[in-house]
């Protein structure tokens, strides 16, 4: 059997993530609104963002990191991680 490296792993987790958000915002745009198309296209946000500048004189940055997760993208990824476990 072959032995599959980490980062092919996360990259085929994170491609079925992000192809299911899209899927999501293609969704919002078909399904009239209601129940349903809301349950689809919520979305909570994980990560963090820092308020402030960091500024070290000439150079002023800001960091953070963020993502959505709805439904649909967990969906994606739990597709991605079966094609992946398939495909072995």
């Amino acid at each position: 059997m072959r032995k599959q490296s980490a980062k092919f792993i996360f990259l085929i987790i994170f491609l079925g993530c992000v192809l299911a958000t899209s899927f999501s915002l293609f969704v919002s745009l078909i399904i009239p609104e209601g129940v349903v198309r809301d349950f689809f296209i919520l979305s909570y946000p994980l990560g963090f963002d820092l308020p402030d500048w960091f500024d070290l004189g000439p150079l002023k940055f800001k960091a953070g990191f963020k993502f959505d997760i709805s439904i649909l993208s967990v969906l994606g990824i739990f597709i991605s991680w079966y094609i992946l476990r398939y495909f072995k």
